[in-house]
């Protein structure tokens, strides 16, 4: 099972009437026995309760089509509507290998605004940016599980970053009316649960690490492999998950390259991490989450160093490219801590994370002594509270909101300039950069179990004013070198 951020997990609010399929015939007993009862009911019996039955026959997977359908005949007046029905129900349908397939999947609306001061496209200059749009995206994908394995494949917007956002009006010809905006390949994974308790994927998969988007971005996917461990031990729950991703590139290795121009050897670079944790219900009220973290970037890739830049540079991005992950050995430490109000139905949730770059000595001094001011530019930390309803704990503690349920958080996060990876932080509230800190607040209501309102905003400061705001050249939204920064969305959400 995939461990959930304590700060997103009230984003990813589930639908619990998602669509179900068993496309598997139960046995030729079941399907006689079905066509026997409806056989005796007569001619007066045949009405919509009868139709009702043939497709939920047809859906749960007792009957094909062809097989319902002589079930009614000597009924030919009600036949076309019984048709009707019956492939309205059988009309999605996959292998015969399959157990079972899940389709889900979310469209978003969204109207955001940032602006924020810095430095510019002069050095030295200081300006400021305002930028406001409307966004949208969508998300869809299907499980399917079979036995002991499963999959996960799923398609969303956005080819590159850490964003699955289309922008309104973002396209190039004709005004900018016909545009239509492609799809691409967001989560491509198989599974096995090889015991009770160990659980193996492969391929694109959902980040399988417990953390906070102040180290990882919520829309960010693992490539590579994970092996996780669930074991229950009385009122404990313990987790350990080990991730070997590829992070960049492969590796090209040649015997020579005598007269052979761009034949050099490469390396890739690849991410190990290694998280024990547990969980522990004190009561049917109260319950506490840890966890210990250990991530490894391998490779330096030679020459290329992360360097953060001087405030007075312009824009404020990673001099290097994004393989700019050279000395980073970090120790992170997520909690929370959660205590639910039976009277009132509402539940508290005290959230954190602390992270410590054991290598940030050596990552200050690869950037150059210009811009190496380390202070405590090697850590970074969160803490916030959230408040929601929810009808009992367990939903609560699982964040499953329905309609009329709501909930809000604030938190308050500190990154230092070479604590974390700047490739891989929050892109929306501190601008996909590092050498940030500020608060944060968002609130969620839901008009139905599956369709939902957020309100979000957030204000950032340059941490380290020795230092610029570096971050992803392929996420940032303002082109300035940050000194201050504010966002504001709105976000309504259809969850299927």
């Amino acid at each position: 099972m995939s461990q959930t951020s304590p700060v997103e997990n009230f984003d990813k609010t589930f639908w619990t009437g998602e669509l179900k399929m068993n496309f598997k015939l139960r046995n030729l007993v079941a399907a006689t026995l079905a066509g026997s009862v409806l056989m005796g009911f007569g001619a007066n019996a045949m009405a919509d309760g009868t139709f009702d039955l043939v497709q939920a026959l047809v859906t749960k997977g007792v009957l094909t089509e062809e097989e319902a359908l002589p079930l009614l005949k000597g009924h030919e007046n009600d036949n076309q509507l019984v048709d009707k029905k019956i492939k309205k129900a059988a009309k999605l349908s996959v292998s015969d290998a399959i157990d079972n397939a899940t389709l889900y999947g979310d469209i978003r609306v969204r109207y955001e605004a940032r602006d924020g001061s810095g430095v510019g496209p002069t050095a030295g200059v200081n300006i400021d940016e305002n930028r406001d749009r409307a966004r949208y995206k969508i998300t869809l994908g299907v499980k399917t599980e079979m036995g002991d394995w499963y999959s996960d494949l799923a398609v969303a917007m956005g080819a590159t970053g850490r964003s699955d956002n289309a922008t309104f009006g973002s396209g190039t010809t004709n005004g900018d009316i016909d545009n239509k905006q492609g799809v691409f390949i967001k989560r491509a994974m198989i599974g096995w649960k090889a015991t009770d308790w160990l659980t193996l994927e492969a391929g694109r998969m959902n980040n399988p690490l417990y953390t906070t988007p102040m180290v990882w971005d919520a829309d960010l996917n693992f490539e590579g492999l994970a092996e996780k461990v669930n074991y229950k031990m009385n009122f404990a729950d313990l987790f350990f998950t080990a991730a070997q991703a590829q992070y960049q590139g492969d590796r090209k290795n040649f015997s020579s390259n005598v007269g052979g121009a761009g034949l050099a050897d490469t390396n890739t670079v690849e991410l190990f991490a290694f998280q024990g944790g547990a969980k522990y219900a004190f009561d049917d009220h109260t319950s506490a989450k840890a966890a210990l973290t250990y991530t490894k970037y391998n490779h330096n890739n030679g020459a290329t160093k992360f360097s953060p830049q001087l405030p007075t540079s312009t824009n404020g991005q990673v001099t290097a490219t994004s393989a700019a992950v050279n000395d980073l050995d970090v120790i992170e430490t997520p909690a929370e801590f959660n205590y639910y109000l039976n009277a009132n139905s509402i539940g508290m949730r005290l959230f954190g994370d602390y992270v410590h770059n054991t290598s940030g000595s050596d990552r200050c001094a690869a950037a150059g002594a210009a811009i190496c001011a380390l202070g405590n530019d090697d850590n970074a930390w969160m803490l916030g509270v959230a408040v929601g309803s929810a009808a009992d704990f367990k939903s609560f503690e699982a964040n499953k909101m329905v309609k009329g349920d709501w909930a809000a958080r604030i938190w308050y996060q500190d990154v230092g300039a070479y604590s974390v990876d700047p490739n891989a932080v929050d892109s929306d509230f501190m601008d996909s950069r590092v050498n940030m800190k500020g608060p944060v607040f968002k609130a969620q209501y839901n008009f139905l179990d599956n369709v939902f309102a957020n309100f979000a905003y957030g204000h950032a400061t340059r941490k380290n004013s020795a230092l610029g705001t570096a971050g992803s050249t392929n996420t940032q939204d303002l082109a300035l070198n940050l000194k201050d920064f504010n966002l504001l969305q709105l976000d309504l959400t259809y969850k299927f």
